[in-house]
Formats: structure tokens, sequence, C-alpha cells
């Protein structure tokens, strides 16, 4: 086995370590005046340097481009919730949108009114809800709740609570009394959130389509007979 290459650390052993690699050299010269390639260099692992030039990338420059991602992954949640909503104003401003035949807005429904009324929900009213289980998951049923007041915000409650409770997340339509149909604004939202004229012929349909219907007593009578 061939000797170590002796590194020198000062002008000793850098001496000494001319004379050995003299002695070694002489030694080591075979016949013919060729020399045995060096046994002490350390030679690069196969595939290093095609490695090395396929990523130039060091452990320092890592760093930054992971933070680089991050931000970018930040971002980008954020450019894509703009975008939603630059796109939901588009489609309002030129029409894009659907209703059904009752005026209904599903996606103004559920991006803007629902938004508008759950902190009324949550905050001001604190309702607590029970027993949403019970309502099925699909098909036609109708919901009759008791009712107080003059407003009918337990009935926009209800609304609420079915939409943001129930497993299939179902949107219930409210049969409402005439007055609602008669005010500006008023009107238009209703039709938006799905409501409609407390009558058998429009609380019919909706059934056969396999809607939700909730109504209050008054609203109950006013449909003429039970189902």
């Amino acid at each position: 086995m061939a000797d170590a290459k002796v590194i020198p650390f000062d002008d000793d052993h850098r001496s000494r370590g001319s004379a050995a690699s003299r002695r070694r050299g002489a030694a080591g010269r075979r016949p013919g005046g060729t020399r045995p390639a060096a046994v002490g260099e350390v030679q690069p692992l196969p595939g290093t340097a095609a490695a090395r030039e396929d990523d130039p990338v060091t452990g320092e420059d890592e760093q930054p481009r992971e933070q680089a991602a991050d931000r970018e992954g930040g971002d980008g949640g954020l450019e894509r919730r703009i975008a939603s909503g630059l796109a939901f104003l588009r489609r309002r401003l030129t029409g894009d949108y659907d209703v059904d035949d009752f005026g209904y807005d599903e996606e103004l429904t559920d991006q803007v009114l629902m938004s508008l009324l759950r902190p009324m929900y949550e905050k001001y009213f604190r309702v607590e809800v029970k027993g949403i289980e019970n309502i099925p998951s699909e098909g036609g049923a109708l919901i009759v709740a008791n009712h107080s007041g003059t407003v009918p915000m337990d009935g926009l409650m209800m609304q609420v609570a079915v939409h943001d409770h129930h497993p299939a997340g179902r949107h219930l339509r409210l049969l409402a009394a005439d007055l609602v149909f008669v005010l500006p604004v008023v009107n238009e939202l209703a039709r938006k959130l799905g409501h409609t004229l407390a009558c058998a012929e429009d609380a019919e349909r909706l059934l056969a389509q396999g809607e939700l219907v909730g109504v209050m007593p008054e609203g109950f009578k006013g449909i003429g007979k039970p189902f």
C-alpha cells in the first residue's frame, strides 16, 4: 500500500515533506520513465459532476427560495379570492347569472345575502339549533314554524339555520305575506332569497320541484289547504 500524502503546516514540515516526496518519487518510478497515478488524490464520485451542473443551487440559496414559495402561496390565495370577487361582479354587471321562475338567485344568496344575515344570526339573536337532522337531505318538505313579532326576522334566521347547519346545506324557500312583495327593495331582496307568495299554487310547485319550503302559521292559513 502506498504512503499517504503528507500535507505540510510549517516550514519544517514543508522541507521534510519535500524530501519525502522526492524519495517517494524516486522509489515509485517505473522502468521507462513513467509514473503511476497518484493514489492520494480524491476522485469525484460517478455522476457527481453532472449533478453539480444540473443543480447549481447551494444550501444557502435553498432557504430564500422556500420562503419565496411560501409568500407566493399566500399571495396566490388572496389573488384567487380577488379573482373570484371580480368574476362575481362581472357576472352581475353583464347579467350572466341564473334565477329560477320565482326570481331565486342562488349565487347572490350564498355569496352576499347570507353573509349579511349571518352576523345577526350569530351575534344578535344567538340562535341555537336542535333537531336539524330531522329535515330530509333531499326531496320536497314543508317546515311550519312558530312566529312572533311583526317583522319576520325569525323566518330569515330559520333560513340561515337550515343553510348553515343542515348536512346537505339546503336552501329554505319561505312563503311570505302579501305585504313583503309590495314593498320596494324588500320585494326584490325577498325574491332573490327564494321567497314567494304564501299561496297554494306556489307552494305546490316548489314542493314538486323537491324544494324545502318554510312557512309561518299565517302563511299556512293563506295556503288554503293542507299538504
